[in-house]
């Protein structure tokens, strides 16, 4: 094996120093902005109650929803169509605005959300709980 001092050839070796400098910028920038894409909702757990045999308090209000979509406002029969306005009625007066919902575990998902997206709508409920059976 001979070395050729004084030849000069082309370097074949690539210059890696720039492509190290994006990948550490990108690195960077993916770690600034990767906290601030995290959304979520903020849930509050209920602790484990021990079951009343009286029912619910006169004064809360219960949307009842079983799997073929039906509805009742404390057990009184009422339509996706009227649920607005009865819900406007029955809160019109109250300081609290808060409805619980009580879904039945095959109900869909998506009647569910239409019912607290009525619900919610201009200002009639403020705080939806979750009855847990």
């Amino acid at each position: 094996m001979s070395m050729d001092i004084g030849a000069s050839r082309p370097k074949s070796d690539i210059n890696i120093t720039p492509l190290v400098d994006v990948l550490l910028v990108l690195i960077i920038i993916f770690m600034v902005i990767t906290p601030i894409l995290q959304k979520g909702f903020d849930a509050q757990v209920p602790q484990k109650a021990e079951p009343s045999k009286g029912g619910p308090p006169p004064n809360i209000i219960v949307l009842q929803i079983d799997p073929n979509g039906g509805m009742a406002i404390n057990k009184t029969p009422v339509t996706m169509q009227d649920l607005g306005e009865r819900l406007g009625a029955i809160y019109a007066t109250r300081p609290d605005k808060i409805l619980f919902v009580d879904a039945d575990d095959k109900t869909t998902y998506e009647t569910v959300v239409k019912a607290l997206d009525i619900a919610r709508s201009q200002g009639r409920v403020e705080t939806i709980g979750f009855v847990l059976n």
